[in-house]
């Protein structure tokens, strides 16, 4: 799970700055290692040797990172959260990477494909599957079951407004 992402170099003793893509920041603060996906696919951990919070951001100071051509080389790695390890969400909450994926079914049967991408909006989530958007309420999703790896909706007319509400 990305829960960060390394956004550039910080001053020029090789902190770098992370960008939280958590609802859980604070979370970051407690972090001795970082678990590191660089754009380039490769994976690295590194120590944590200090970490502050900066305006939205925190700044970090990792090791082996002690001058600002070491950061650049970090810019844009993201920080993940091995599963399993994730902070524990309310019943009933999920994370975005357990629902990406899922089996899209209507509650009659008719199979929409599997979810593609989870929009964040204020009000709600919404799931695309394919060219569909379906929004992620109680009136739309029937059932949401990450561990049966699928999600029961309402009929296709109901999802796509041509069925009156």
């Amino acid at each position: 799970m990305v829960a960060g992402r390394l956004v550039g170099p910080f001053g020029v003793r090789g902190e770098v700055k992370l960008l939280p893509l958590t609802d859980f920041p604070e979370r970051l603060a407690e972090l001795r290692t970082l678990q590191l996906r660089l754009p380039d696919g490769d994976r690295q951990e590194r120590e944590v040797l200090g970490i502050r919070p900066h305006k939205q951001m925190y700044v970090v100071r990792l090791a082996g990172c002690s001058r600002v051509e070491d950061a650049e080389a970090l810019r844009d790695a993201e920080v993940c959260v091995p599963e399993g390890e994730e902070a524990p969400l309310p019943e009933g909450e999920y994370y975005v990477h357990q629902i990406i994926g899922l089996r899209v079914v209507t509650e009659d049967g008719e199979e929409l494909g599997n979810v593609e991408d989870v929009m964040r909006t204020g009000a709600n989530d919404i799931y695309r599957v394919g060219r569909l958007m379906i929004p992620a309420t109680r009136d739309a999703v029937v059932r949401l079951d990450p561990a049966a790896g699928i999600i029961i909706t309402r009929p296709r007319a109901y999802l796509e407004g041509d069925e009156v509400r």
